[in-house]
Formats: structure tokens, C-alpha cells, sequence
């Protein structure tokens, strides 16, 4: 018997959030948010968020900006004009959730920091994206993910170890695994809320997001001194080789039971009375040997050969894919960690879905990004704006749209 009451509900229906945030950081913690069902009211500048601009072709379609924006509304204000920031501050009452990701201070500066927000509404959640902190020498400072990644260590533990070229992860890495954690804190806040009934400040930074990402090797290094840095083998068996066909496969054959079996689908099992092989001490101390063994036998044959044999003793293995091999594979259709949506403005897109599944409270995508200043007028009125005030804020160029 199960307690599920399955719906169409997200498990954040419900909650309004004032999305501040610009490029990736932000803007993809508040994607994560909508995915569970929030209202996300993305303000954006005249011109919209630079975000929108990024790799933009002739039909409108930006990777950058459908990627992190997805599933929200767009509203346009002028944050240097004081109607516009008067207008904000009359929005507030009517969300739980309020985020941003400027330059530590800019929000007070514009009398929307935390204390001027609680004054509005007792139990708001402000939830900050920055790139170093709030805290210390360096919070007020500038910076995006590839200077977070650079302060982090990863650099360097990515590039081999200390004395070493430096070697940066994916761009947006820190970016995202930040919006990860700012989501997770945003979620945290609101069960807070829910039992205890205040709100608070929510800050999660790119250096701190790296720091978290990397706790085994930061941990070793804080007990020991060492810094190993990324091993292109960790180990012979828990690693990818090249096939016949010139294709690659990945095995994790990380037990003496997964070992045993990998020698089987190897089509050798006289490998595994080596003494130089026989178990997982031995297996280190001749790594070199046993990768040079195994690089020769996997180029026996093509990878179809070697994944079928695998799968087939129950040995943890998968071709090394592409992101081409990754849209047509099954796994992530069946999940729906890809999905197909239809958008008003660019038609149906094969998009990212969502990370996590509920049973009872589905999360999905709300729909792609939304044309600058979509949402405006609507949101205002939701608000308690009159025509007459809307089309005064629209004649002071508070909320222009360009």
C-alpha cells in the first residue's frame, strides 16, 4: 500500500518567487524552483537580462537563456528609476520567495536588501547567489565561474595537481552546481518556514559551491598535506578503454566479485589466479601492468562485443557517449531527463527535464523562456495595480521593455 496521492501539483505550487538573477548562477536555481511547480516572476532590465543575448541565433533561439530560464514570466523594470523600485517594493508582499545574484550590497543600495524586504513582509526568504561570500576580504568583489573555479582549487586538482597547468571543468560548472545548493537552501528555507514560521537570508557562493563539490579530496588534503590531482586512470579497472572500432567504453569494476566477472566477459579468465592481479592491493600496486593488458584486449574487438559481454556477467560498464549518443539513448527519454515541450515562439524543443522525480507532487518543465516583458502588465494587476498606474509607470519608462 502506498500513501501517494499522485496530481498535477508540483510539490512548490504555490509559492511566488521574485527572480532578480542574471546569466547562470541564479537563474537556473530558480529553473530548478519552477520545475517543482513555483511561480518564478523573472525581473529583467530594459533590454532584458544579458543572459538573453548569448549565442542568440537569427530565429530567437539562445541555448544559454532557454537553458536557465525556462518556465518563467518576465517582467521589465528600470531599477534606476524610483518609481520602478517603488512598484518592486509593492510586488513583495505578494511572494515567498525573493532571489538574486548581484554584487554584495546592490540590492540595499536599491533599499531591497534583507532588512528593507522583512519590513515589507515579515516572513520573506532572500536567497543570494555571489561569487565569493558575503563575508570576508573578498565578498564585494566581481566574479563568475571560471574565477570561482580558479580560487576553488579545482583548476589545479583538475589539472593533474600542484605545479601542474591548470585545467578549468566544463564551463558553468561552479555556476551550476552553485544553483543546485541555492536551491537546496531556498527549499530548506520554506520547510523552516512552514514549521516554525519566519523567513531569513539564504546566501550560497561559487567558491562555496566548488568547496562542497570537492570534500573527499579537500578533506585528504586537510588531514594530510596531499593534493593528488585528477588521475587520467583512478584505477585499471575503474576507467574507459578504446575498442577496434575506434569507439570507447567505461567500466566500473570496483569489487573482487565485479573483477572476477570482468575477467570472464574478457573472455580470460586465467587473469584472475595472476599473481600480480589477484585482488585489489595487487590490482594497485600494477596498475600500469593490468591498463596495459586490458588496453590490449579491448582493441580485440568491437564495443558492442565488449558491452554485451559485460552486461551480460552483470559487470558495471557503458559506452563513452557523446551528447548526440546521449539524445538518442533510451535511459534518459524513459526518465524524462530529456523531454520534448512545445513554446509559442519556437515551437517544440527537445529540452533537459527535470533531475528529480516525485511520485506524488510531479515535478515538470513550466515551458520555455518567455518574451522580454511578457508578463507584466498581468503580474501587476495580480498585484493591485490599476490601469491608470500601469500605464503611468509605462509613460515614466519604469517599466520599458527596450
Amino acid at each position: 500500500m502506498t500513501d501517494d496521492r499522485p496530481g498535477d501539483r508540483g510539490a512548490l505550487a504555490g509559492i511566488r518567487v521574485l527572480d532578480f538573477t542574471r546569466y547562470q548562477q541564479g537563474p537556473y536555481a530558480t529553473v530548478l524552483l519552477s520545475d517543482m511547480g513555483a511561480e518564478v516572476v523573472k525581473i529583467e532590465e530594459p533590454g532584458g537580462e544579458p543572459g538573453r543575448a548569448m549565442g542568440r541565433g537569427p530565429d530567437g533561439f539562445s541555448a544559454y537563456f532557454e537553458a536557465h530560464d525556462r518556465g518563467k514570466q518576465s517582467v521589465t523594470f528600470d531599477l534606476r528609476m524610483e518609481d520602478a523600485r517603488a512598484a518592486v517594493r509593492r510586488l513583495v508582499p505578494h511572494f515567498d520567495v525573493v532571489v538574486e545574484n548581484f554584487r554584495p550590497g546592490t540590492m540595499e543600495r536599491w533599499g531591497l536588501g534583507y532588512d528593507a524586504l522583512r519590513a515589507l513582509r515579515p516572513d520573506i526568504i532572500l536567497a543570494s547567489g555571489s561569487s565569493w561570500g558575503r563575508l570576508g576580504p573578498w565578498a564585494e568583489r566581481p566574479g563568475y565561474d571560471h574565477v570561482g573555479q580558479a580560487l576553488s582549487g579545482v583548476m589545479v586538482e583538475q589539472g593533474g595537481g600542484p605545479g601542474r597547468p591548470p585545467h578549468a571543468l566544463i564551463g558553468g560548472f561552479a555556476d551550476q552546481i552553485g544553483a543546485m545548493l541555492l536551491a537546496y537552501g531556498i527549499a530548506c528555507a520554506l520547510m523552516v518556514r512552514e514549521r516554525d514560521g519566519f523567513g531569513q537570508h539564504v546566501d550560497v557562493s561559487l567558491i562555496g559551491a566548488m568547496t562542497a563539490v570537492q570534500a573527499m579530496p579537500i578533506t585528504r588534503f586537510l588531514r594530510t598535506g596531499e593534493q593528488r590531482g585528477f588521475e587520467e586512470r583512478r584505477a585499471a579497472t575503474y576507467t574507459h578503454y578504446e575498442c577496434a572500432d575506434g569507439r570507447y567504453v567505461a567500466i566500473a569494476a570496483n569489487t573482487q566479485a565485479f573483477w572476477e566477472r570482468l575477467c570472464d566477459a574478457l573472455e580470460w579468465p586465467e587473469l584472475r589466479e595472476d599473481p600480480r592481479f589477484r585482488g585489489p592491493f595487487d590490482r594497485d600496486a600494477n596498475k600500469a601492468a593490468l591498463v596495459a593488458v586490458f588496453e590490449a584486449q579491448f582493441r580485440t574487438r568491437p564495443a558492442a562485443h565488449w558491452l554485451e559481454r559485460m552486461t551480460a556477467a552483470d559487470v558495471p560498464n557503458a559506452p563513452v557517449l557523446d551528447y548526440a549518443g546521449l539524445a538518442e539513448h533510451p535511459q534518459f527519454w524513459s526518465n524524462g531527463y530529456l523531454q520534448e515541450i512545445e513554446t509559442p515562439n519556437l515551437g517544440r524543443m527537445r529540452v533537459p527535464g527535470p533531475a528529480v522525480r516525485m511520485s506524488a507532487t510531479p515535478s515538470r518543465v513550466q515551458g520555455g523562456g518567455p518574451e522580454l516583458g511578457q508578463h507584466t502588465e498581468s503580474v501587476l494587476l495580480a498585484a493591485g495595480f490599476t490601469w491608470t498606474e500601469i500605464e503611468a509607470l509605462r509613460d515614466s519608462g519604469a517599466i520599458r521593455a527596450v
